[in-house]
């Protein structure tokens, strides 16, 4: 393991004894089933599709902005914001059809490399409205067209989790995409909504009351990105106001005994996204991973891969640096069961 490009072991020694157990289960490793719950589409672009989408819609990078360098994150940011950097660019395609379809074929063959099953793709359908100048109703029958197209031509399962961001205007994005959902029958590729970005952006009173009714109203999953950014209250928060499912990466529980007893109890299962996390600073390099903190609690916990076109390895490599954060090769063969006891998607064998 490169321990200068993602920091992950504490010494040495730590980090020799590491390398030795992931090259003595190298195949096994990297050959076994997957599922993937929490991947966010636009960084899970691998970066040759980027390359020839951006040329074909001819779309202006940024003012200083270079592909090679800021597209990709392979050491500790110094803020999550500056993690962020990639998204500069990727808000900015696709404006075609085709290069939708594409995108999601070019992903799903990456997720196919990780010997992924089945997978919850994230997406945020108000974007892609605005790129294609369609209704949202229409973005996201694109993108359900889209990606089941993919997944068929793989033999992969897949299901949609609607991204809001927070802010001022998450409930109306919230209630416009819902309309959307209705507007198309409730498609069942449609499995869950999502609450992401800057934590420290209070969310409008009625947000979750608008989420608990998604989920009573619809059956959709709660999955809320919360903790990231050293937040243990909006963990709390997610669970006891928006009634979360899953929670987004969660590192910050670690910090309260009492919150992970919760998180256990209401078997509210953690997305840890190892790799990620150590880029965007959740986990200080200095720091031991929540990870051992939610496995010793019984809190329920998968292994995700969050953007890993943008970290330029795929979740068998999060798998491995799990193992390298302390778990055993046995709870990374558990990985592919419990990600089927915790997906939004039904029907699974």
């Amino acid at each position: 393991m490169d321990q200068r490009n993602i920091g992950l072991a504490t010494s040495q020694s730590d980090a020799f004894e590491h390398e030795v157990v992931r090259h003595s289960l190298t195949e096994e490793l990297y050959t076994r089933d997957r599922g993937e719950l929490h991947i966010h589409m636009n960084g899970a672009i691998p970066m040759s599709t980027i390359q020839h989408i951006i040329a074909d819609e001819l779309t202006e990078l940024p003012s200083g902005f270079l592909l090679e360098r800021d597209l990709v994150r392979k050491t500790p940011c110094q803020s999550l914001a500056s993690y962020l950097t990639p998204w500069q660019i990727l808000r900015l395609f696709p404006k075609k059809r085709e290069n939708l379809d594409r995108l999601s074929l070019a992903i799903v063959a990456s997720l196919a490399e990780s010997n992924v099953r089945f997978a919850e793709l994230r997406s945020s359908v108000l974007y892609l409205a605005a790129l294609q100048n369609c209704s949202p109703t229409e973005a996201l029958e694109r993108l359900i067209e889209s990606t089941t197209a993919a997944s068929n031509h793989f033999g992969m399962r897949l299901g949609l989790i609607l991204t809001v961001t927070r802010g001022d205007y998450s409930s109306v994005a919230l209630s416009t995409l819902l309309q959307a959902y209705q507007n198309l029958g409730e498609p069942d590729e449609v499995i869950g909504i999502d609450l992401a970005g800057n934590e420290e952006i209070a969310c409008p009173g009625e947000l979750p009351s608008l989420y608990r009714k998604a989920k009573d109203q619809y059956g959709l999953g709660i999955t809320i990105h919360a903790g990231e950014t050293g937040r243990v209250d909006n963990v709390r928060a997610a669970v006891e106001l928006f009634s979360a499912d899953r929670i987004g990466h969660g590192t910050a529980a670690s910090k309260d005994p009492y919150l992970l007893d919760l998180l256990a109890k209401q078997e509210i299962c953690i997305e840890v996204c190892p790799i990620s996390n150590r880029l965007t600073g959740a986990v200080p390099v200095d720091e031991a991973h929540p990870l051992l903190e939610f496995r010793r609690h019984q809190v329920p916990f998968v292994i995700c891969s969050d953007n890993p076109a943008i970290h330029q390895r795929g979740l068998a490599d999060d798998d491995a640096t799990a193992m390298a954060e302390g778990l055993s090769a046995s709870d990374i063969y558990q990985q592919f069961e419990a990600a089927k006891r915790y997906t939004f998607i039904e029907g699974l064998d």
